[in-house]
């Protein structure tokens, strides 16, 4: 039963997630610009979004990564497998990084990477180098995932787990996943060529 529940929320997610994005994208727009709805519809809601969206992306990467230690792809179903899969754990990263700073966990700032190990929320958001750019937690989650770190953004607090977890799975993913899945694609060329 329990299997059957969950397969049907993973099929409803892949197949109708532009269609429940949207509404969820609407209901939260109509939420913010309507001062008479409570608070709290307004958090669930933009969580509802939020889960929704990290939902998708982790099915994305399982599925992904399932179709890269399949062992009949061909090289450019790797290749892409393997880009698809980054790109959606880069911005796993991204929103991951972004909630910390939502919490008041941690947060990625500019230049400096002296860190204040006592902070608060409001402390974050005063912060003059605080990152609020989408794309720069997506460029910091990037650099962080394959191991390059230019150290123009750094993490404070929490953040720092998550840049350790993000080159741990950037590293193992890279070195692993795609090990795999090249040793896959060379034995089924040799299985072919013996036919």
């Amino acid at each position: 039963m329990r299997e059957r529940i969950l397969q049907t929320i993973k099929d409803w997610t892949l197949n109708h997630f532009f269609i429940t994005f949207i509404i969820l994208l609407i209901v939260n727009a109509f939420f913010l610009a309507n001062k008479a709805v409570p608070a709290i519809l307004k958090i669930i809601a933009f969580l509802l979004l939020t889960i929704y969206i990290l939902l998708f992306i982790i099915m994305r990467i399982k599925m992904n990564v399932t179709k890269l230690l399949h062992h009949e792809l061909k090289f450019n179903q790797i290749l892409t497998a393997y880009v698809v899969s980054v790109i959606f754990i880069i911005l796993l990263f991204s929103i991951i990084y972004w909630a910390m700073v939502v919490v008041g966990a941690g947060y990625l700032k500019y230049g400096s990477c002296v860190d204040n190990t006592e902070f608060t929320r409001e402390d974050i958001m005063q912060d003059p180098l605080l990152v609020i750019n989408p794309m720069h937690y997506s460029y910091f989650s990037a650099m962080t995932f394959f191991s390059v770190g230019f150290g123009d953004i750094c993490p404070m607090g929490m953040s720092k787990l998550v840049a350790t977890l993000n080159a741990i799975i950037g590293n193992a993913f890279t070195v692993l996943i795609l090990a795999m899945a090249i040793t896959n694609y060379s034995t089924n060329k040799y299985q072919e060529k013996k036919k």
